[in-house]
């Protein structure tokens, strides 16, 4: 399939290009500003490039098995250096191909308003926060695409083609492997190939596509379910008010923003009648991909535990941006379409006017995460050098393997400060207060690994609390130790 590119469209080009332009600076601006949060320093140590073959997959076993992106991002430090500054700019580069991937399936799709999708998709509130995050999800985003570039390619081709078909299937290999989320997207496939059984308009092309890939995630599934938890302890059943927005408003900026894309995607496909149609529309796997990206989570959290989370299902804003702006043309009256597009374009950016992703161009950023920076100063100045991480509620892997990835990137950021601070591992029993080379400890406790739960550990009570002193999402203490007194 030859895409012409606008063909000698030089102002539609021209708008493109200066969106990517102001998307690029939006999402590089600031990019080190905060310190890492626990899941991206997991991320950073399960990356570590000295680590190869069967001890890699072990530690990532015992962490996250998010293992594309992290094998990804441990070839990116053997590249370049194993450094905390550097790490955050691999989803950035990752983003920034999204925005073209996102822009060549437009072309596939033949979007008649291509500014406006572009336009929507990279000033996506959403998708640029967690273009500066160290996690997989800016790299679902881009599977994403890519996997529905040649999904489309397929679907509308008679002719055989092999090229389309192995990136179809490694496309969706890499998504499932990148998150355990990505299923759902396979699902979505299963159950296109369903509608067009019945409705008599099989494709063998994905028919071959589905069982390799059912195939691989059978034995993927069953690897997951032995390594890793079926999701985490720590989600709480969903509330009634998730059924009000399904997320929308996270996904977008605001309640009242997310409210009205839903309503118009909502409206929008019924509008459209397609899925009413005699024949399958290739169209309806954007449908099917938003449909079951909720259904089946919601199953799993009413029937065995809660698993749904906002940027677990990130790559559902691809479908509705699409549909939202692929739909408007079931619109007749170009008045009432014209009035949409023109909120969609100012709402937008208003919105972006509210959120720290502009406001920090003209005011102080406000800082979201643990601040360890601060921590770190405030125990690099006192005479007492010995520090740990509270992990008596946090623990999700085993006590070992965490203060490992704290030790691995404490380490690396005090180096890098030219701090000559002695990090003591956490355990719940004595051998920690045995390793303790003098009777103060500095106890650092992180609200994302403990939920704000900050006490002083059991092994730790014969303790006095010298000073305490809170920073973002950071609880510290400095304690005396006793051996034989009790306070």
């Amino acid at each position: 399939m030859r895409i012409n590119f606008f063909k000698n469209d030089i102002k539609i080009k021209s708008k493109l290009i200066i969106i990517f332009f102001i998307g690029l600076i939006l999402r590089s601006y600031n990019i080190n500003y905060e310190d890492f949060w626990i899941d991206e320093i997991v991320s950073f140590w399960s990356a570590n490039p000295k680590y190869y073959g069967l001890e890699w997959i072990l530690r990532l076993a015992k962490t996250d098995l998010h293992i594309f992106f992290n094998l990804l991002l441990k070839y990116y430090f053997s590249f370049f250096s194993y450094k905390i500054e550097l790490a955050r700019y691999f989803p950035l580069v990752i983003s920034i191909l999204t925005l073209i991937s996102l822009l060549y399936l437009s072309l596939v799709l033949k979007i008649q308003n291509i500014t406006l999708l572009f336009f929507l998709f990279t000033f996506n509130i959403y998708l640029i926060k967690f273009s500066q995050e160290l996690r997989s999800y800016s790299l679902i985003v881009f599977l994403a695409t890519i996997t529905l570039i040649f999904f489309f390619k397929i679907v509308e081709n008679s002719k055989f083609n092999r090229t389309y078909l192995i990136f179809f299937i490694t496309s969706q290999i890499f998504l499932i492997i990148t998150h355990v989320f990505g299923l759902l997207i396979f699902f979505a496939f299963l159950s296109f190939s369903l509608i067009n059984f019945f409705k008599k308009n099989n494709n063998k092309f994905l028919i071959i596509s589905n069982m390799i890939v059912g195939v691989f995630s059978i034995f993927f599934v069953i690897f997951y379910i032995k390594y890793f938890k079926l999701g985490v302890d720590w989600l709480p059943q969903l509330e009634k008010k998730f059924y009000t927005n399904f997320f929308f408003s996270k996904f977008f900026g605001s309640r009242l923003l997310g409210l009205f894309h839903l309503i118009l995607l909502i409206y929008l496909i019924i509008k459209s009648k397609i899925i009413l149609s005699k024949k399958c529309d290739p169209k309806i796997i954007l449908i099917l991909i938003i449909i079951i990206s909720y259904l089946l989570p919601i199953i799993f959290n009413y029937s065995i535990k809660p698993i749904l989370q906002d940027k677990y299902i990130i790559f559902v804003i691809i479908p509705i941006l699409i549909i939202t702006v692929d739909f408007l043309k079931y619109i007749e009256n170009n008045i009432k379409k014209k009035i949409i597009i023109f909120f969609l374009y100012t709402i937008t950016i208003l919105n972006l006017f509210t959120e720290t992703t502009v406001r920090q161009f003209f005011f102080d950023r406000p800082i979201h995460k643990p601040d360890l920076k601060s921590t770190f100063t405030e125990i690099n100045k006192s005479i007492y050098k010995n520090y740990s991480f509270n992990l008596e509620t946090g623990i999700w892997t085993d006590e070992k393997i965490l203060n490992d990835v704290l030790k691995n990137y404490s380490d690396m950021f005090t180096n890098r400060m030219n701090m000559k601070l002695n990090y003591l591992a956490f355990t719940n029993d004595d051998e920690m207060i045995k390793n303790l080379n003098s009777d103060y400890l500095w106890l650092i406790c992180l609200y994302d690994l403990n939920g704000k739960i900050c006490p002083t550990p059991k092994n730790l009570k014969n303790s006095k609390t010298l000073m305490e002193k809170n920073f973002n999402s950071i609880n510290l203490k400095l304690l005396k130790l006793y051996k034989n007194k009790v306070f």
